[in-house]
């Protein structure tokens, strides 16, 4: 019996794959029609070439290029498999990545619309905490007064040899006691949140991947300006000691930027919080 041929129009609708797209295909060598009318230069396709259409559109379906296809026709059925089980791993990594994507977009939303909580600038409040990893670096005779852009561009680096998404927060934590001047202030780490869950390996001997402890924090936000800072931290200390409120001894500071514009004056949001216990 003779066996039945298909027009190009016919393939087209089908395997639902365009007239131009089978023109290209037999163009590049890919999927070619079983024969060519000489005179009317018509391209008729027998039925088992669906077949090899099929699997084309399977791979390319699933982000194989066009090139690779054309390759991959040549394999035995053991080079296939193994051919198939590398695109899993790339499809494995591109899932990983959106993941991390789609958790750094949760993290960074997450961040923003806390600070657009904050409703109460110079004033006391609580507000509950989940919990928060954070790069670190060790550090001594830093103050609110003066911090090296080298300590920031070293937690920048990091992430980024990481291959790890950046946050647009820093912070800095120090501990909680009576502070007279800001001279006595020191920090003990300056840190930047971790957007995502992955797994740091390429730290300094300075720094450590810590955690921010979820649990109730009591607060207070205001518009940075050095001379003020140590005035709204007394403000926040004075009402947890008349109000004997029980704390770990940690104090967490927060910057959060107001503008995004390099055209703007920097303003930034200072938040210290500290957990009860």
């Amino acid at each position: 019996m003779e066996e039945k041929l298909y027009s190009i129009g016919e393939v087209s609708k089908l395997a639902n794959i365009s007239i131009q797209t089978l023109r290209y295909y037999d163009q590049i060598g890919l999927f070619k029609p079983s024969h060519v009318d000489r005179k009317t230069n018509y391209r008729y396709y027998k039925d088992a070439q669906l077949y090899y259409l099929d699997i084309i559109k399977s791979l390319k379906y699933i982000g194989v290029s066009l090139e690779e296809i054309k390759a991959a026709q040549a394999f035995t059925p053991a080079e296939l498999l193994s051919f198939l089980q590398q695109q899993e791993n790339v499809i494995e990594k591109q899932i990983n990545r959106m993941y991390e994507i789609k958790q750094s977009l949760y993290k960074t939303k997450k961040q923003m619309e806390e600070q657009l909580a904050i409703d109460m600038l110079d004033t006391v409040y609580f507000k509950n905490e989940e919990t928060n990893r954070i790069l670190s670096i060790h550090t001594n005779e830093l103050t609110p007064y003066y911090i090296p852009n080298t300590y920031y561009s070293s937690l920048i680096k990091t992430l980024e040899v990481e291959n790890s998404l950046l946050s647009n927060r820093y912070g800095c934590i120090y501990p909680y006691q009576p502070y007279n001047s800001l001279d006595e202030l020191h920090y003990s780490h300056i840190f930047t949140p971790l957007i995502t869950d992955r797994y740091i390996t390429h730290l300094t001997t300075d720094m450590e991947v810590k955690t921010i402890p979820a649990g109730r924090y009591v607060c207070i936000a205001f518009i940075f300006e050095p001379d003020t800072y140590l005035t709204h931290y007394q403000k926040l200390y004075q009402y947890i000691e008349e109000n004997r409120l029980e704390v770990v001894p940690i104090v967490y500071e927060i910057f959060m930027p107001i503008n995004y514009s390099p055209n703007k004056a920097d303003e930034f949001i200072v938040e210290l919080k500290i957990k009860l216990k």
